[in-house]
């Protein structure tokens, strides 16, 4: 008898240990797969090429150069309080924008444009303006802003309607609400924006570093380019892409902590209970006359921002100088010709990007959902792929896929689908343990809890991914052009950087914002239309 109790505690410790540890095993297994097929195609099918160093020639730099730790401290004290900015900007706006709802377009159409802002061209302005250390950590924090904004907004939404109508009952407005309700369900949301930002807070320093600076990870990153320092550069990525995931880890961890017990609601509702109710025509009208004026109150705020900065007019433009230019003048129809015709390019190669990151993220989600274990195998490992500075790995893209329409697409794409396939995953998973119960104990299958359950509850996240990464489809496009293409609104611009014809770049740029707002604006109105359908937020 004994015996038998001792066996059967061993098998139970052994099944427990293998059940915690399982998922771990197997990213070490697919992460040892990864760098083998990474050592034999360096060896053999880029060998030519000198581009792609070995797995190993890459640790021995990172050792021999004392893991880049100076640099890195630099980077991270300006990723840190970049991040930490971003966030509390983007969770406090969202908070206002349910306590002031008039506000919420103006809030809204500022997240979508430090978005849409190429960082790529704004980046020298910004060493104009500020000192190095300033400049990279106002990139870092335009790299998180919108992102978080998105998914605190659509966390907020996911309120119980049930407990709004209570709070409301008891006399409690707007603020009780948000704090005692909204704020709790935003949990599973609100986590998915700041992790996904965290990587993007670290490459937003290090594009920063490009423009400017003495110190950090972006400096050696392009020291190693110019000197074609091929394994320092791999080096250094790998650095930002271990600290990274890092990153992001810890965010989770401390999710999981603080979101014990966050119930998702089966009834979540994005409207406050004491709203009026409006028919569905009249409800768009609104949403586009908000839009408008959204967007006109930010003209006006950039145009006071601009004349109260003192700044040379040879390098920041108004909006009114870039209406000038568009239609003032012999040369303004050739001006509006041009950027059409360069923007027509870039959506073209944003669009075909966009298409395909966004069915790869969908495609991916689906699979994770329906298999638990890979979602642990496989979910960290393309987090951390997110992470690696695109800035290094498009040469090698180009030289993969050329430099054309598809190497240009697979870099949109590579921008579009990370924080798509998170934002879905997350959603696919939002579904209540009750209808999955229902559907489970009538004989359905994972695909039937796909289709009937998790898909409809899935939709607010849905529409969230697509706001995050239309814009970030055309940023990933605009960067592509400037690196490696000659054509497109990217490349315009780093000419108009070259021959410091600034008219042109700021027009260019907000040629990019306005697309980027009518998309945001646009996804908005469906999703509206589709939610007043079916119910479901």
């Amino acid at each position: 008898m004994t015996t038998l109790f001792v066996s059967n505690r061993k098998n139970l410790t052994k099944n427990i240990f293998n059940l915690k540890y399982s998922h771990w095993i197997g990213s070490v297994l697919v992460s040892g797969v990864i760098l083998l097929l990474w050592e034999v195609l360096a060896l053999t099918l880029f060998a030519k090429h000198h581009v792609v160093p070995t797995p190993v020639s890459v640790v021995l730099k990172i050792w021999q150069d004392h893991f880049y730790s100076t640099d890195l401290q630099v980077t991270l004290s300006e990723a840190i309080l970049g991040w930490v900015i971003g966030n509390t900007l983007a969770v406090v706006l969202a908070g206002l924008s349910l306590l002031l709802p008039k506000l919420e377009s103006l809030f809204l159409s500022f997240g979508v444009m430090t978005y849409a802002v190429p960082t790529v061209a704004i980046g020298p302005l910004l060493f104009i303006i500020e000192s190095p250390f300033d400049a990279k950590v106002t990139m870092s924090v335009l790299s998180v802003f919108f992102v978080t904004l998105a998914s605190a907004v659509a966390g907020f939404r996911a309120a119980s309607r049930t407990s709004l109508e209570l709070i409301s009952s008891f006399g409690g407005g707007k603020w009780a609400m948000l704090y005692k309700v909204r704020l709790r369900a935003s949990i599973p949301s609100l986590v998915s924006g700041l992790s996904v930002s965290a990587p993007a807070a670290i490459l937003g320093a290090m594009i920063g570093d490009y423009f400017g600076g003495q110190a950090g990870l972006g400096v050696v990153m392009l020291q190693a380019q110019q000197q074609l320092a091929v394994s320092r550069t791999w080096a250094v990525a790998v650095v930002a892409t271990v600290v990274s995931g890092i990153f992001y880890a810890l965010i989770v961890a401390l999710a999981k902590v603080f979101g014990i017990g966050v119930a998702i609601s089966t009834e979540a509702d994005s409207v406050d209970p004491k709203d009026k109710k409006y028919p569905l025509p009249v409800s768009i009208l609104f949403l586009v006359t908000k839009a408008i004026i959204g967007t006109i109150l930010i003209l006006l705020t950039w145009n006071l921002a601009v004349s109260l900065s003192g700044l040379s007019s040879f390098f920041v433009k108004t909006p009114i100088d870039i209406w000038n230019y568009l239609t003032l003048g012999s040369s303004a129809h050739l001006h509006q010709q041009v950027i059409l015709q360069n923007l027509s390019i870039t959506l073209y190669h944003a669009g075909s990007g966009w298409i395909l990151g966004t069915v790869a993220a969908i495609t991916g989600a689906i699979a994770l959902i329906l298999s638990p274990v890979l979602s642990k195998v496989i979910m960290p490992l393309i987090l951390v792929l997110r992470s690696v500075p695109l800035v290094a790995m498009t040469p090698l893209i180009a030289l993969i896929f050329g430099r054309g329409l598809v190497g240009v697409t697979m870099i949109a794409a590579m921008v579009t689908v990370v924080p798509s396939l998170v934002t879905i995953s997350d959603g696919l998973k939002s579904s209540p343990g009750c209808a999955l119960d229902v559907v489970s104990c009538a004989g359905g299958n994972h695909f039937q809890l796909l289709s009937k359950i998790r898909t409809m509850y899935a939709l607010p996240a849905l529409f969230t991914a697509a706001k995050i990464s239309m814009p970030g489809a055309i940023l990933g496009a605009v960067l592509a052009e400037w690196l490696v293409t000659g054509n497109g609104i990217g490349h315009a611009m780093a000419y108009d950087v070259t021959g410091s014809n600034f008219s042109n770049l700021w027009s260019c740029v907000t040629a990019i914002v306005v697309v980027s707002l009518v998309l945001y604006y646009l996804v908005n109105t469906m999703e509206k239309t589709i939610r007043s359908h079916l119910s479901v937020q």
